[in-house]
């Protein structure tokens, strides 16, 4: 199992680098960070520009198609721009799936990785969209070697509440996928039941995930965006994320991250390159 994003960067070591197609890389952090990716050895970049930038955007994803880049990665673009190209019908590259965000938290409170999604993609969920998210999830967590994803439906309280729908979808998916023997899921579970034993008891919640969650799946695209940001502005944790679902990872990013959170999360593009079943 992959404990670290240290673990991560020695898995990439000594591989053939991957063509990146960066969208419109301009401002000095991004640069660098493709800068030190090169140095590793991870990637051969090829940059996108145009005078509109939802061209550039098109012109990368061709580059996908035509299976000149193995990667996309989002630069000085709005996130809406890119994901109406890669959704578009025609010139696309999504799949029968939906797109969702992970990202992948070392938190020096946890023990663990710790996946969270989605805080980037959908602003709409439901209960078809969450299992897919789930399933994204779960696909990216076999390439940190997870064997039995532990899965928490995250809601406020641990009950049914009528006026906090999310409950009831966090239910109704734990009961779908009690028998499953490939995850262990529970929901509805607030966040610190999900993370911490202590609090688990202290709440007299019998849980089997309880301290040991391996992935968070927020209640809203804000809940799950803002505990990524609060644990790595505020707790020292280390973070990266992407985009999966499409017909290749991409890699999405704030124009506030540091440069070792760009990198991460190139790192985390080619770890999903290298080990997952891509093939949707």
């Amino acid at each position: 199992m992959i404990y670290s994003y240290s673990d991560i960067y020695k898995t990439l070591n000594n591989q053939k680098p991957n063509r990146l197609g960066v969208i419109n890389p301009q401002s000095d952090y991004l640069l660098e960070a493709i800068s030190k990716a090169v140095e590793f050895g991870w990637i051969e970049p090829i940059s996108f520009f145009s005078s509109e930038n939802e061209s550039a955007s098109y012109k990368a994803i061709k580059s996908v198609n035509n299976g000149d880049c193995q990667l996309l990665m989002k630069g000085d673009i709005n996130t809406s721009t890119l994901l109406k190209a890669v959704l578009d019908s025609e010139f696309g590259i999504k799949t029968e799936k939906i797109l969702s965000h992970i990202a992948v938290i070392e938190s020096p409170k946890y023990h663990k990785l710790l996946l969270i999604s989605d805080g980037g993609v959908n602003i709409k969920l439901d209960e078809p969209i969450i299992d897919s998210i789930i399933h994204n999830s779960v696909i990216f967590s076999k390439c940190l070697e997870i064997a039995k994803p532990k899965i928490g439906l995250l809601t406020l309280v641990e009950q049914i509440n009528p006026m906090l729908p999310e409950t009831q979808i966090a239910y109704n998916i734990f009961q779908k996928n009690k028998e499953n023997t490939k995850i262990i899921i529970e929901g509805p579970i607030s966040l610190d039941v999900a993370i911490s034993k202590e609090s688990a008891n202290k709440k007299n919640i019998l849980s089997r995930i309880s301290g040991q969650t391996d992935i968070i799946i927020g209640p809203s695209i804000s809940t799950s965006n803002m505990i990524v940001k609060a644990l790595m502005s505020l707790s020292n944790a280390k973070g990266g994320g992407i985009i999966l679902g499409a017909k290749c990872p991409i890699v999405l990013l704030s124009r506030s991250d540091s440069i070792n959170t760009k990198l991460n999360s190139i790192a985390l593009s080619l770890l999903m390159l290298k080990r997952g079943d891509y093939g949707y």
